[in-house]
């Protein structure tokens, strides 16, 4: 069963695809990562990134705008802005936001050009600030723009949070920016297996390919509205099991779809990788799928899971 957004959702959809109709193609030259700036200045400006905040609204159209964007080939940063920064008790207009688990010195994406770092250390969070000598751009071919703390020990602590409502709302993000970029890559292969022949016939013409790709589209829709459901709910199950279905469901999805495009689908040239890389970073945030089923079985029973 599909939902149709609300007029208001609709309307703010409809302002948000004009603001994206000109990054819809991917960099003339082959790159790992495509990061747009101006894009992220659009978004900010146009104040889609904290409309969270505005009265009648709340995460799923935040979560609404996450998924939108990520299908864009140009990676910004707009899950930790629109989701998490308000549980963070962040203000409007602070972003770019980084996130991090784990250790303070590790990579995090987007850490180049935040403005903030929210580190998760157990129950609680610390809020710092971000300053570009302090950060240590890291190569990738994740398809986002990485980066770390030059000298962990020395950050300046801004504020301590409660940890909890920031790893749900992360999880959430995740799993609508997984929502995106699925569907932006199964669109980019459904376009090639159309126009690629092979024996005389289109590749999409074959059963065996069909039904590879119906499963692939089922996934694409499990994960929008399990995302969407997350964050309706706003609550700890949801999320969790939106976040560790869409990372259960990364690997097989991102492996037939770069088997449907062939040794091509493996170059820079073709711009899968720029969405089915993207989902493989996602894959591990947060610890991975088999973190999720946890904490979507504790948050379900308690202490009995």
């Amino acid at each position: 069963m599909n939902f149709e957004p609300s007029e208001d959702q609709a309307s703010v959809l409809a302002a948000l695809d004009q603001v994206l109709a000109d990054f819809r193609a991917p960099p003339g030259e082959p790159v790992a990562s495509a990061y747009s700036q101006d894009l992220a200045d659009l978004l900010a400006e146009s104040g889609f990134l904290d409309i969270a905040r505005e009265d009648g609204f709340g995460p799923l159209d935040a979560a609404l705008v996450v998924e939108r964007v990520s299908r864009s080939p140009w990676a910004v940063e707009t899950a930790a802005t629109a989701l998490v920064a308000p549980a963070a008790g962040l203000p409007a207009g602070g972003g770019p936001i980084a996130l991090l688990e784990g250790k303070a010195g590790g990579p995090a994406r987007f850490l180049p050009v935040a403005r903030k770092l929210v580190f998760l250390a157990g129950d609680h969070a610390e809020i710092l600030s971000v300053r570009p000598e302090q950060v240590a751009t890291v190569d990738s071919l994740m398809a986002y723009p990485y980066g770390q703390l030059q000298s962990p020990e020395d950050r300046v602590v801004e504020a301590v949070v409660d940890a909890a409502p920031i790893r749900r709302r992360w999880r959430v993000g995740l799993a609508a920016e997984a929502a995106g970029a699925m569907a932006a890559a199964l669109g980019v292969v459904l376009e090639h297996v159309k126009t690629r022949h092979a024996f005389g016939r289109p590749l999409g013409a074959f059963q065996a390919i069909q039904h590879r790709l119906a499963m692939a589209a089922e996934t694409v829709e499990s994960v929008r509205w399990l995302a969407r459901r997350a964050a309706w709910s706003d609550t700890e199950a949801d999320a969790a099991l939106a976040a560790g279905f869409a990372q259960s469901r990364i690997a097989a999805f991102t492996y037939d779809l770069h088997q449907f495009s062939g040794a091509m689908g493996l170059t820079l040239e073709f711009p899968l990788h720029l969405w089915t890389y993207r989902l493989r970073a996602l894959a591990g945030e947060l610890g991975g799928a088999s973190i999720q089923a946890r904490a979507a079985a504790k948050a379900v029973w308690g202490d009995a899971a």
